[in-house]
């Protein structure tokens, strides 16, 4: 017997190295598969034209102004995830676990692997993990009503931009966002007035809400830390904003902000549904419809602007993101 456990022992030591190789090569096939579309897609949108000339030609002064802004957006989503979290946070360390999630999206879909860590990173120090799951269930929660708040604002003054210029392209993605936004109005006032809708209604986001409600009450009893992780939730979407803005001065066109901002709030959320690793493939293409459609620019010159906005906000985070989560790991924090 035991002689049996003595040979079992080799393998055991050897075994940890395999996964990691595996990742490796499965992260490789990614960015190869990613690149290898990008490049067709960019082909056929521009058959008669090089693609990747406009990316050439682009203002180094605007493409560093966009890179600016995507590390804003990770200091501001540093803020909002401190902001609704009662207890301390080391922020050096939060910022890293910021970064990390970059990397962990890239690799899994729908950004699952960005909650995975962040509600691990709450559990190890010392958060139990239902009020660790509550504190990242408020910060979604407060995030969609304020992301519905700007796609509000954003599509008023986009609608007042083009009813004011002479512009004739149709604000078509306005007006589908102003019927959506009535829609939702108005499912909601239908689900309270019938009271079958109503008590189905309750029973599916009654246990939802019984570990959120109580985390919120402990953050109101903390203003400060509230209107930080708020103030992180609008400056992350209008960083996002900013930074698509930037990338589409950089090729030479100057759109309204407020149509760039709709298109980056719509599209980004529309195309982040589709269930491939960073969304992958469906935030290019909705996204640069949006784009087209909100600032009057063409398909091929939206796409070209969309994956500059990529390559700085998913792409270029992955090395320092895996530097993060590999740094949290040795540490213990996550």
């Amino acid at each position: 017997m035991p002689e049996a456990v003595q040979q079992q022992d080799p393998p055991e030591s050897a075994e940890p190295r395999r996964p990691q190789r595996r990742r490796l090569r499965a992260l490789l096939a990614l960015f190869g598969g990613a690149a290898a579309g990008y490049l067709l897609v960019l082909q056929l949108t521009s058959p008669n034209n090089n693609p990747l000339a406009p990316l050439a030609r682009a203002r180094p002064e605007w493409v560093a102004l966009a890179l600016l802004c995507a590390l804003g957006g990770l200091v501001a989503a540093t803020m909002s995830y401190a902001g609704f979290v009662p207890e301390r946070l080391d922020p050096w360390r939060t910022f890293l676990l910021q970064v990390a999630g970059g990397f962990a999206n890239v690799v899994t879909p729908v950004g699952l692997g960005g909650l995975a860590i962040s509600t691990r990173f709450l559990q190890r120090i010392g958060i139990s993990p239902g009020q660790a799951v509550s504190s990242i269930g408020v910060a979604q929660a407060v995030g969609l009503v304020l992301h519905l708040l700007l796609t509000g604002v954003f599509g008023y003054l986009t609608t007042v931009h083009y009813r004011a210029s002479t512009t004739h392209v149709s604000p078509l993605l306005v007006d589908l966002v102003l019927a959506v936004l009535a829609a939702a109005v108005l499912l909601t006032l239908v689900a309270v007035a019938v009271p079958r809708l109503r008590r189905w209604l309750a029973g599916r986001v009654a246990p939802l809400l019984n570990g959120v409600l109580p985390r919120l009450r402990d953050l109101l009893h903390q203003p400060g830390k509230l209107a930080v992780g708020v103030s992180g939730q609008l400056l992350v979407s209008l960083a996002a904003s900013s930074c698509l803005y930037c990338c589409v001065l950089a090729l030479g066109r100057h759109p309204g902000f407020a149509a760039v901002a709709l298109a980056t709030l719509v599209g980004g959320a529309l195309g982040s549904a589709v269930p491939t690793p960073g969304g992958i493939g469906g935030v290019e293409v909705v996204l640069a419809g949006a784009l087209a459609q909100t600032a009057a620019l063409s398909y091929d010159t939206a796409l070209v602007a969309v994956l500059l906005y990529r390559l700085l906000t998913l792409w270029l985070p992955v090395l320092p993101g895996w530097l993060a989560f590999v740094w949290l790991q040795r540490h213990e924090r996550l």
